[in-house]
């Protein structure tokens, strides 16, 4: 991905003010991005997990991030980030449960430690969902690009998530940056939120409706 595909909008809550984030466009000039609120209602929100073997310096990073919808729009709520060893990778994500309840579903990478993570926490956490890749990491990333060139995907601003900057940075650099661990996750989210519609309206049993109200019935 270039650094122009990466000019990505941001959220904020709405009881913070924060200022405008000034970004550099491949021409040179600058840009400030203004911050839109995040919604309350999202229609849904998920975790998903890059994993890896051990704890080295190294080893790659363990990437897991929340991601909720509303809509077309795509919020990137949270992200654990670190080198861990098993047993902090499943701490971790017991973490990111507890602090995220309604993130039900949680991808992860059918690799590395992920099998192991899923066949450790599948009795005690609900949603656990293993995901076989789909094509190799460049053709993963381009195929939710469209989300972020369209200006469907949201950030956390930088006063909320320092870490924001090296995710962007990541995702610049890739394929030939050093590290992709949270582009796995990035992407891996993305894809599954492709297939997220609005929810459709609600309506009622027709046996619920008065007969005066059933002239739309064909």
């Amino acid at each position: 991905m270039s650094r122009e595909d990466q000019v990505a909008d941001y959220w904020t809550y709405k009881t913070m003010s924060v200022p405008p984030v000034l970004v550099r466009l491949p021409d040179g000039s600058m840009q400030k991005i203004h911050a839109i609120h995040l919604p309350d209602d999202l229609d849904q929100e998920l975790q998903s997990w890059d994993m890896a073997f051990k704890d080295l310096a190294t080893s790659d990073y363990v990437a897991g991030q929340v991601w909720g919808a509303k809509g077309a729009n795509r919020f990137l709520l949270d992200q654990k980030r670190e080198r861990l060893g098993f047993p902090e990778t499943v701490a971790a994500l017991k973490a990111m449960t507890k602090k995220w309840p309604k993130a039900s579903l949680k991808l992860v990478e059918d690799k590395a430690n992920g099998p192991a993570v899923i066949q450790s926490l599948r009795h005690e956490i609900a949603g656990m969902v293993a995901v076989v890749p789909d094509g190799g990491k460049v053709a993963r990333a381009q195929a939710v690009s469209p989300q972020v060139e369209s200006g469907n995907v949201y950030l956390p601003h930088p006063a909320i998530a320092p870490w924001v900057e090296a995710f962007v940075d990541e995702l610049a650099t890739f394929p030939n940056g050093k590290h992709d661990d949270q582009v796995d996750a990035f992407s891996q989210a993305l894809n599954r939120l492709r297939t997220i519609v609005t929810p459709p309206r609600y309506f009622p049993p027709m046996s619920s409706l008065p007969s005066g109200d059933r002239g739309w019935m064909v």
